[in-house]
């Protein structure tokens, strides 16, 4: 079942408790620098520790990074590089347990791709100075931190944030209310972007018709993934080809998101 459409998390304001967690977490790590999971043969440890050291000296330019700093994360080697991923869980009932935010809790009230200093510069480095159009923004979260690192970014949604039901209400960029495929028309010259499309929706398979550029950006998972309909992979290889891959994928246990740049065939 697609968590999506989960209400904003009861109990204290997320901001304390997010406060409140990531210290319990990094008393938890000072007692011990592992933790083990049932059924799992490699100990989790914070996040932080996985990291370039990049994006942990830059995580306050990230807040969606500040929390999971300190959440358990596993480390692996890819097909294309490191892979590291988060997970919303802890064992038992340690003493952090009762305060954890999921992921779903913080994907309404970031993004439900997870973004880091690494993944904008490479972003910035992949499109080579070219403008870029997101369709279906959101909070704006994607477009506001690659802002800040340079980018000329238009984020476009057909929902306001407020009416937004993948959102907490939070807004981090100008968001225009566009639908998908009238943004894409109006701003040809644009390099496309979409971050996390809705599962079983066609705005991301209608928006890349409608696109008439060459340079498509993509943050999702693939084919029977959580992200868009059959149409839109279709049409990925049809008429797209994967040139290039994050090279470092952060992302939530358990899902299969990556970073890529597309250029039409």
């Amino acid at each position: 079942m697609d968590d999506r459409r989960a209400a904003a998390p009861p109990g204290l304001p997320l901001v304390e408790r997010l406060v409140e967690l990531s210290t319990r977490l990094q008393a938890m790590w000072d007692a011990d620098p592992t933790v083990g999971f049932p059924g799992w043969g490699h100990p989790f440890r914070a996040l932080g520790e996985l990291l370039p050291e990049g994006d942990v000296l830059h995580a306050d330019r990230h807040p969606q990074m500040v929390p999971l700093l300190w959440y358990p994360a596993l480390r692996s080697r890819g097909p294309r590089g490191p892979v590291v991923e988060v997970f919303d869980h802890l064992p038992g009932e340690r003493g952090a347990a009762a305060l954890m935010l999921r992921r779903r809790d913080l994907a309404g009230l970031y993004s439900w791709a997870l973004v880091t200093a690494s993944v904008v510069g490479w972003i910035r480095g992949a499109l080579g100075g070219a403008a870029l159009l997101e369709v279906g923004a959101g909070s704006g979260y994607w477009a506001r931190q690659l802002s800040l690192g340079g980018l000329d970014v238009l984020a476009t949604d057909l929902h306001g944030v407020e009416a937004n039901g993948f959102t907490h209400g939070f807004r981090y960029a100008d968001v225009q209310r566009l639908g998908a495929v009238d943004a894409v028309r109006r701003h040809p010259g644009r390099a496309l972007l979409l971050v996390w499309p809705p599962p079983g929706d066609p705005m991301a398979a209608e928006a890349l018709r409608a696109y008439r550029g060459d340079t498509f950006l993509y943050a999702g998972e693939g084919p029977g993934g959580m992200c868009a309909d059959a149409g839109f992979f279709a049409e990925l290889e049809r008429h797209w080809v994967a040139r290039e891959v994050c090279p470092l994928t952060v992302r939530w246990l358990g899902h299969h998101d990556a970073v890529t740049l597309y250029r039409r065939r």
